[in-house]
């Protein structure tokens, strides 16, 4: 999905979502993050000083067909994203929230549609082991 106005992003192992983390340990990792809140079982937002950013954990069953009720307590497969796009130097501290995520799970973290019209654009993925 594109916007003038929001990135949409996620971070998942692979298209075919074939890794899942445990939720409950994802959850308390967020949870110690300082520049986020959490807001629902599986949602959280921004705290007021920080750009606007939206997270939700889901176990879907397909990138491409998901909603925000394909929840799971015990499983997650796909860590959704969406976040204001404005300054540049609100999406540096977006990043600097989001990369320890994505390297948390060992996903990729990717931009579902680039302004360039790139999709599945990945914006940082785990080093590859040797």
């Amino acid at each position: 999905m594109w916007s003038d106005r929001y990135y949409y992003l996620n971070i998942y192992y692979d298209k075919q979502l074939n890794a899942e983390v445990s939720t409950a340990r994802l959850i308390t990792f967020l949870q110690s993050i300082p520049q986020l809140m959490q807001y629902g079982e599986f949602k959280f937002s921004n705290i007021e000083s920080f750009p606007f950013i939206r997270i939700l954990l889901l176990r879907a069953k397909s990138l491409s067909y998901w909603s925000d009720s394909d929840v799971d307590s015990n499983l997650t497969n796909l860590i959704t994203i969406v976040c204001t796009k404005g300054k540049k130097e609100d999406f540096t501290k977006i990043m600097d929230v989001l990369i320890p995520i994505a390297s948390f799970v060992n996903w990729q973290l990717v931009d579902e549609l680039t302004d360039d019209e790139i999709e599945d654009f990945v914006l940082w993925s785990p080093p590859k082991k040797l």
